[in-house]
């Protein structure tokens, strides 16, 4: 069981991790195709897209799997698979509500919340996709509660592969027709994408009986499911939420110090749909680790065995340490020259970089409250979050019109930390703290330093920023970029090796009980 935790995670993540790649392949080109502003209106439909779906539907799955996993560890596992069947059927028949009502409200929504009418184009081709989604998310959390996660690995891939297959030559065809009408053929490949994978999810259902709800509805545990639901959905928002904050705010004040309705949209676009995006890469783990808690704490606390869930949770904080420490350094000390690499000018560099004092602190923060959920104290997170996103809404609306998309960044990075603390003092009052691993700890942010000098001294000066954060220079050319992100993994890969970084992985991954 112990084991299959971890194994689980590597498959959330390797399916992540593909589809991350993938996705990045449109990342790097949209900006190319559609430009600043059409990045800007590619991401003002996407939170919107984000946070609804967040709302109705991301809370059922995670909630499905806790009580799958629960009821199966109880032998229960007819009553898993009746409320699994109901379940679907419920968030089918939400997504095609939701999907409904969004198409319909484009129009009004592009106008009143985010001040551009081009945007309704891509909402209205954006709206289909939740329906789809629903379902995936049904079938993906029934997988989940049995701890079979490569279902859900394969589709995510298979999803964002058909996605970026057909998002470009449509943006390419609807482009001449206007740039509302580009970024709408490029959203559309969000529904082809969901679809794909809806499909082949629902293959991989029929081999556990048929997809028909079984009489009678069982009404109490529907019940229970949504009341579950409803703290994990809100819980699950805080990323898109901090997302759609700077969609809300930040071109309105940047509007408000004297910026262009053009020049407002493409600033924002350098922020959200690219230092964003790479910041996501981190994320990676934190999410699947986050996804395979679920399941693991529910079952333990719901035997009574609270310290393995404790353990198991310090185990997953330990390899986002690990993991995504480097990742954040290698993103910060190469912030101008990847931005510069994958976009063509180095605009989104100083907010990437600030951004990387996020990194982890954000995908502890998913873990965190995914674990308290899973032990059953589900509002105790989003009190936090609410905390969280407060601060960020005001912090945004001082900062921007100061420091422009690098105050929505220093934001972010106050948001996320007050997040974790929170997160981090309510697991250790209610559930446990975790035994110290000062050696797990302290292993790879000698590594991280290590790589990042390392980096920087192979650097010339005019592909970083110097002091005072003033991004200067000419861009920087691929092939010094690409050596110093293989000099920056040996680096840090000489520090950690010899002081015993796979054998604390080996640690990681065996020692749960």
């Amino acid at each position: 069981m112990g084991r299959s935790f971890l194994r689980g995670a590597a498959w959330l993540a390797v399916g992540s991790l593909v589809s991350k790649v993938l996705g990045a392949v449109y990342r790097v080109f949209l900006p190319r195709v559609l430009g600043d502003a059409g990045v800007g209106l590619f991401q003002m439909a996407y939170p919107l897209y984000a946070v609804v779906l967040t709302l109705s539907v991301t809370g059922i799955p995670l909630a499905l799997s806790k009580l799958t996993a629960e009821w199966r560890a109880a032998g229960r596992d007819q009553d898993a698979d009746h409320l699994a069947d109901w379940a679907l059927w419920g968030l089918g028949l939400m997504g095609l509500g939701l999907a409904g009502g969004m198409a319909l409200a484009s129009r009004w929504l592009a106008r009143a919340v985010f001040h551009e009418p081009r945007a309704a184009l891509p909402i209205l081709a954006l709206s289909p996709a939740l329906a789809l989604v629903a379902l995936e998310a049904g079938w993906r959390g029934y997988f989940q509660g049995r701890q079979r996660m490569r279902p859900t690995a394969i589709s995510q891939i298979l999803e964002q592969g058909v996605r970026v297959l057909v998002m470009f030559p449509l943006a390419m065809a609807l482009l001449s027709r206007g740039l509302s009408a580009g970024v709408a053929g490029a959203v559309a490949g969000a529904p082809l994408g969901a679809a794909a994978g809806a499909w082949y999810l629902s293959r991989v259902r029929r081999q556990y009986g048929v997809l028909r709800p079984r009489w009678p509805v069982p009404w109490r545990r529907l019940g229970r499911l949504a009341a579950l639901a409803a703290p994990m959905a809100m819980t699950a928002l805080f990323f898109p939420a901090l997302l759609l904050t700077d969609a809300v705010v930040v071109p309105g004040r940047l509007l408000s110090i004297g910026y262009s309705g053009m020049a407002a949209t493409a600033a924002y676009g350098r922020l959200a749909g690219e230092a964003m995006p790479l910041i996501n890469v981190t994320l990676i783990l934190g999410s699947a680790l986050g996804l395979s808690v679920v399941p693991s704490v529910a079952a333990a606390v719901a035997a009574g065995d609270e310290r393995r869930a404790v353990e198991r949770v310090g185990a997953a904080l330990g390899a986002i340490w690990l993991v995504g420490l480097p990742l954040a350094g290698g993103l910060f000390v190469l912030a101008r020259p990847l931005t510069t690499l994958l976009y063509g000018n180095p605009g989104a560099a100083l907010a990437l970089a600030v951004l990387c004092g996020a990194a982890v602190a954000l995908t502890a923060q998913q873990l965190l409250a995914n674990a308290l959920q899973a032990a059953g104290h589900g509002w105790v997170p989003v009190r936090n979050l609410v905390g969280a996103l407060a601060v960020k809404a005001s912090l945004d609306w001082v900062l921007v019109p100061r420091c422009g998309i690098e105050g929505a960044a220093a934001a972010t990075v106050g948001a996320v930390v007050l997040a974790v603390a929170l997160n981090w003092r309510a697991w250790c009052r209610r559930v446990g703290r975790p035994a110290p691993r000062v050696r797990a700890w302290l292993v790879p942010l000698m590594g991280t330093m290590v790589l990042v000098a390392a980096v920087r001294a192979y650097l010339t000066p005019e592909h970083q920023w110097p002091r005072g954060l003033t991004v200067l220079g000419p861009a920087a050319p691929t092939v010094p970029t690409l050596l110093a992100i293989v000099l920056g993994v040996l680096a840090y890969a000489a520090v950690v090796i010899p002081l015993g970084g796979p054998s604390l992985w080996r640690r990681l991954w065996q020692e749960q009980p």
